[in-house]
């Protein structure tokens, strides 16, 4: 595989980015005479997974006393850039968070993960307690580089009590869609919140759309850098799309951060909002009864509208660990069921570990959410790990533009185009 430009770039920034990690190297971390040091680096700084997290390692020290875990954390954006500049070097975390898809793709091809095989086959109980698709989501050609830590999906959710007051059922095709978005706003609601100041957000709804419309061969072929074109005309109309959706959304949306719309859909102040199943664990607030459904198919759309978008995320050990067995320990302990349980009672995750969700003290909603990712029959990778990272950085920030008026569809897909020829001439 060949290397990315993008850690080329972000490794001008490596001294300042991998300071945090080499100090906590460094040995002056409170460890005891005879301890192992492992470091543990994660994307949860924020509740209640930050607290999850620091509850488990003083939970494995103490039934581990001969390894301490020191910890980092720092959120998504942050995350991304400085995980891709201090992985594989020798200041590397022992055990940190991946994304499947491209992410995992780019570490790997950067020689900076470990190769799990091995001890997998050695623990295979411990490799059968995982959901299959979930697991195989972290392995690049052929080899296992990660384990899952939760499962993921993108769905709509909606209050059923604005729908039950307009008298509205919930919409499967895009035409129903539109029809119960122009209900809610003549009641004089905003029918969907949304913020669209992070990028992430926009892949989530370009890369629905885009599996929606497009011809699924093409959609397939475009995901491999070497044969990416975006030519399709597909592309063009599922950002059409996008920007009818918009015309029903809260104004200023590119201002608007994710968490601020979440918490304002929660105050009711729009009955729809396109959430990830992660976040049941962020709606104890809300005040009214809610429910999900999937993207709606697109009318003339190419794609499987029964698909759903989402995709797993875990943790990989790093290839330069010095101390691979004790990193295995502190992994298998971060994924065993009673923990996949704790995960989703705490967090609100789901858990990839079998019928952990299903036994675990979680609202309903939770449990069928874990069922509609474990009975899917294909899952749609998000946007931002199906391509190569100059692909995505084009698409998500002249998508932004769009959004805010100063591009058009075409003008974006044009960006993506060039953006694509440089990445295949690199391949």
């Amino acid at each position: 595989m060949r290397k990315s430009t993008r850690i080329a770039v972000a490794a001008a920034a490596a001294s300042a980015l991998v300071l945090p990690l080499a100090a906590c190297a460094s040995g002056d971390s409170g460890a005891a005479d005879g301890q192992v040091e492992i470091n543990f680096f994660h994307r949860w700084p924020n509740e209640p997974k930050n607290s999850y997290y620091s509850d488990l390692v003083a939970e494995f020290e103490k039934e581990n006393p001969d390894i301490k875990v020191n910890v980092e954390s720092v959120l998504n954006d942050a995350y991304k850039d400085k995980v891709k500049v201090v992985a594989g070097s020798a200041n590397a975390p022992d055990v940190l968070f991946t994304w499947s898809g491209s992410f995992v793709d780019e570490l790997v091809s950067n020689d900076a993960l470990m190769d799990l095989g091995p001890w997998l086959e050695e623990d295979a109980e411990f490799a059968d307690s995982f959901y299959p698709s979930q697991l195989t989501a972290f392995e690049v050609d052929g080899v296992q580089y990660g384990l899952p830590v939760g499962m993921q999906s993108k769905l709509f959710f909606y209050n059923k009590d604005v729908f039950d007051e307009l008298g509205l059922d919930v919409p499967t095709t895009w035409d129903e869609f539109i029809e119960v978005l122009d209900a809610i706003q003549d009641s004089g609601q905003t029918p969907i919140e949304y913020g669209a100041q992070e990028q992430w957000t926009i892949a989530h709804y370009v890369g629905t759309l885009n599996q929606r419309v497009v011809d699924p061969e093409v959609f397939q072929a475009d995901q491999d850098p070497a044969t990416g074109e975006f030519t399709d005309p597909g592309y063009v109309e599922a950002l059409e799309r996008f920007q009818e959706l918009s015309g029903y959304m809260n104004e200023d949306l590119t201002a608007v951060g994710h968490e601020i719309a979440r918490n304002a859909w929660i105050a009711g102040e729009a009955p729809i909002m396109y959430m990830q199943s992660a976040e049941v664990g962020y709606l104890g607030d809300v005040q009214f009864e809610y429910g999900t459904f999937n993207f709606p198919g697109v009318d003339g759309g190419k794609g499987d509208p029964d698909e759903l978008t989402g995709a797993p995320e875990g943790f990989a050990i790093s290839k330069t660990t010095k101390h691979p067995e004790e990193a295995q320990r502190f992994l298998e302990f971060l994924l065993s069921k009673d923990n996949g349980i704790a995960y989703a009672e705490r967090a609100g995750e789901l858990s990839p570990v079998k019928d952990a969700v299903q036994e675990a003290d979680v609202p309903e909603i939770s449990k069928e959410l874990a069922q509609g990712i474990i009975d899917a029959s294909a899952m749609t990778t998000w946007l931002d790990n199906a391509y190569d990272p100059q692909i995505v950085q084009a698409y998500l920030a002249e998508t932004q533009l769009m959004l805010s008026g100063q591009q058009t569809p075409e003008g974006v897909m044009a960006a993506v185009q060039e953006a694509a020829q440089r990445v295949r001439d690199a391949s």
